[in-house]
């Protein structure tokens, strides 16, 4: 086996002991005897030369590393059961962009005095506010409530979901009331603010419910977008274009380096800009963590295109996804956004020339028949040579099928998991709606910037973008208004896909293998 292949396995077994951690307590005296089986499992395999011993204690060791590295965030929770059920009043700062919605505002707040008394380690509380006033990140404040421990749901771990982003303790509908700003500076601070007022210019250049959902498109914000769009999101399988996603940020990255090669722009030129568009539109959207893994995914994807040959990037793509697992662990288990980016990503490296493979070849068989009377052409040449087009082919349908296929492939056993529906119109309908997804982002990003400009120019540059996204809204609405658009599913359907996933993986694998050992 080579270095790479231990690596990405070492990466896997690292974030395998996570995963097992995240689901079941492990004792200190077990960790502890399989660390030492292992350690000792090495040592003989590399003394007495044997490849299965020493790469078997290595794997272990990475299992039990993962399986560390979760009880030690576990164990350093800060303790604030001092605190449960106490009416108190406390001070602190607004730490991250309040989610809203039409009847609550959820706010964590980084505590740092309770009752007048400074605290000597500040932690966070989860806040539910009614809608108005609004607050921001970086605004002090204060409130009068019952500090409380988050409880779980029958059928979901709402605790270890709260550690996720350090809360231990949520308080409903304090009396609660803006005292200040806070002095010392944070860049996340600043970056709120530019959202905000990009935000007010998407207002001002476009009319609702399309301001909304421009915004839903750039920025991932989705409070205000109106209810009966939302549930045709869902029935037709697009709500991840209003998701900042490692999808979302892959088509704004791919589409500007299409662009730039289009205008003869040097490839490795064009890739460095693309990369760099990623880094600047995290940075405007507020540069939140599920924001920067998403651009991480989005990056690895224009790398696997600049490779030019995607099994290079399996070792890219194992370090990052336990990178981040390692940066918090809880990210695995409690972050949909994560789970669903890194399989998305997956499938778009991987899944989609397999994809790609299929289509061309359904292409080319159609156009044998055709061509049957008239040529006696090759097959096997005519599906070679349709290959080789496939990437630079004129038509983006093609290329936005494959994309869509690839992506949601990969993620729907998650999908069937976490929402018990699939949506039967979700290719096609993703298909004529990503079309016009990345005009109508670059129509809108110009719109929101021209508006720190000259508001009128914005107006202008919106009713361009106000066309486009009329037409997805009209287009969303069709295939969700089509009967049986989306089935529930049994939960048990889960496991028979999967099993069918791991069979179609192996053979991946197996092939992948043969063709670079």
């Amino acid at each position: 086996m080579s270095k790479s292949r231990i690596f990405l396995w070492g990466m896997l077994a690292f974030v395998a002991g996570v995963g097992i951690r995240s689901f079941v307590f492990v004792p200190y005296i077990v960790m502890w005897m399989v660390g030492v089986a292992a350690a000792v499992m090495f040592v003989i395999g590399v003394r007495q030369g044997s490849r299965a011993a020493w790469m078997g204690g290595l794997f272990a060791v990475a299992l039990v590393l993962g399986v560390f590295r979760l009880d030690m965030a576990e164990y350093h929770r800060p303790d604030v059961s001092a605190w449960y059920g106490k009416n108190v009043r406390a001070e602190g700062v607004v730490w991250e962009a309040p989610r809203r919605d039409v009847v609550l505002q959820r706010m964590k707040i980084k505590i740092r005095a309770i009752d007048g008394v400074s605290l000597g380690e500040p932690f966070f509380v989860l806040a539910g506010v009614r809608p108005y006033p609004r607050y921001h990140i970086g605004d002090r404040v204060q409130f009068d409530g019952v500090l409380q421990q988050p409880e779980n749901f029958s059928d979901f771990d709402y605790v270890s979901y709260l550690a996720r982003d350090g809360i231990f303790l949520v308080t409903a509908f304090p009396r609660a009331e803006k005292t200040g700003e806070d002095t010392a500076w944070r860049v996340t601070v600043v970056l709120a603010a530019v959202k905000d007022a990009f935000e007010s210019n998407i207002d001002t250049a476009l009319p609702e419910p399309h301001a909304a959902f421009m915004k839903g498109l750039l920025l991932g914000e989705r409070a205000s977008l109106p209810q009966e769009l939302v549930e045709n999101f869902k029935v037709a399988g697009v709500s991840h274009i209003v998701a900042l996603s490692g999808y979302n940020i892959t088509l704004i990255g791919r589409n500007l380096m299409n662009l730039l090669l289009w205008c003869t722009a040097p490839f490795v030129i064009s890739f460095w800009i693309a990369v760099a568009a990623i880094f600047l539109f995290v940075l405007m959207t507020g540069a939140a963590a599920s924001v920067v893994r998403a651009g991480i995914m989005g990056i690895l994807v224009l790398v696997a295109r600049k490779e030019g040959r995607t099994h290079q990037m399996t070792n890219a793509l194992a370090f990052a996804g336990a990178a981040m697992v390692f940066h918090n662990p809880y990210i695995l288990r409690f972050d949909a956004g994560f789970q669903l980016s890194f399989l998305a990503t997956m499938g778009l490296v991987y899944l989609s020339p397999h994809v790609e493979y299929w289509v061309v070849r359904v292409r080319s068989k159609l156009h044998s028949k055709l061509r049957s009377k008239l040529s006696f052409s090759d097959p096997k040449l005519s599906l070679e040579r349709s290959l080789e087009r496939a990437e630079d082919s004129p038509l983006p349908l093609q290329r936005i099928f494959i994309e869509t296929m690839s992506a949601q492939l990969m993620v729907l056993p998650l999908l069937v998991y976490l929402f018990g529906a699939v949506s039967l119109v979700s290719p096609l309908a993703n298909v004529a709606v990503l079309i016009a997804v990345p005009y109508a982002m670059a129509a809108g990003f110009f719109a929101g910037m021209l508006g720190f400009l000259w508001s009128a120019a914005a107006v202008v540059v919106g009713w361009g973008a106000w066309v486009l996204l009329e037409y997805q809204i009209r287009v969303i609405a069709f295939f969700a208004g089509i009967p049986f658009a989306s089935v529930a599913v049994a939960g048990w359907v889960v496991w028979p896909l999967l099993a069918g996933y791991g069979i179609g993986f192996w053979r991946i694998w197996k092939n992948s293998s043969s063709r670079h050992p």
